[in-house]
């Protein structure tokens, strides 16, 4: 069941892709983003407020070259910021600037309760809804003109032939580093070591023991978010190890994974994602994965987000 990152949505299709390094986000100051306001970004009238359906006004004037970005709204909280190498919840309309017709809601919009959508920033994987939402803080609002290319391939992932350009209001509602952030616990008598670099990258050093003869799980970094349900799809870093050493998945190589429910997985034949169930978002959780018949082995989750 595990995958690379993918979008919840067909609108989102351009966004998410695998990284293969990860850092906090970048401080306010230092955030710079690819994107300026522009005659179309700024000539768009939104009505409604951060969280809230937007409606939308387009200019006379739209036919532009590049993308622009323009700030509707600014959150005076400005601690967390989309830098380079974050995951960013957002919520998300767009809507061809020649018709006003809306071509895309995210669900957020019209149920508070549904999850945020994630685009994914890093140089890698560069896109204009990742970079409009670069160097935002949770409570930002902006709005997104996209170049006549860019729109004409959006609008192929929504099945629709554009020759206008899209606009997007996108809100942000959360930002996270991909990587687990905190104070380290000790791990029970018999696991493995973990230790992790820098850039949150971990590495299991293993005892020399025998493997515990039934699944167990232990936290390592306790993370501040909301606790993980058993029918959240979860997205993860995951680093699996052997007992005997060998490595299997690495997303901190391949790319950052949506792991998926519990119910999901257990069809796969994984065992782990049940002990991810309980734990807060931010944590990063240490897996002995015993299956029926199979050899154990550590399985390190840094969860960073669940939808």
């Amino acid at each position: 069941m595990l995958r690379r990152l993918v979008p919840a949505s067909a609108a989102a299709a351009l966004i998410l892709a695998g990284v293969t390094g990860c850092a906090a986000q970048n401080p306010a100051e230092d955030c710079v983003s690819p994107l300026s306001p522009g005659v179309l970004s700024d000539g768009v009238a939104v009505s409604g407020a951060f969280g809230t359906a937007p409606q939308v006004t387009m200019p006379e004037e739209h036919d532009i070259l590049g993308s622009q970005r323009s700030f509707v709204e600014r959150a005076e909280d400005r601690d967390e910021v989309a830098g380079a190498n974050t995951l960013v919840g957002v919520n998300m309309a767009f809507f061809d600037s020649e018709s006003g017709e809306q071509l895309y809601a995210s669900p957020g919009f019209a149920d508070s309760a549904q999850s945020p959508e994630f685009l994914l920033i890093s140089e890698e994987a560069a896109n204009p809804l990742s970079d409009a939402v670069r160097c935002t803080a949770p409570g930002d609002r902006v709005v997104l003109a996209m170049s006549p290319e860019e729109s004409a391939q959006f609008g192929m992932q929504l099945g629709a032939a554009l020759t206008a350009p899209v606009v997007g209001v996108l809100d942000t509602v959360t930002v996270a580093p991909l990587a687990s952030q905190g104070r380290v616990r000790g791990l029970p008598n018999g696991y493995p070591a973990v230790v992790t670099n820098d850039e949150g990258r971990p590495g299991v050093v293993l005892p020399p023991q025998a493997a515990p003869a039934e699944t167990e799980s232990a936290v390592r970094i306790e993370g501040s978010g909301p606790e993980v349900a058993a029918d959240d799809n979860v997205i993860a870093q995951v680093l699996s190890v052997g007992w005997d050493g060998t490595e299997g998945l690495n997303t901190w190589d391949s790319g950052l994974q949506a792991i998926g429910t519990e119910e999901q997985v257990a069809q796969s034949g994984y065992t782990f994602r049940a002990e991810l169930t309980g734990k807060p978002v931010g944590s990063q959780v240490v897996v002995i994965d015993r299956e029926q018949g199979e050899q154990a082995r550590v399985v390190v989750v840094d969860i960073v987000g669940v939808n």
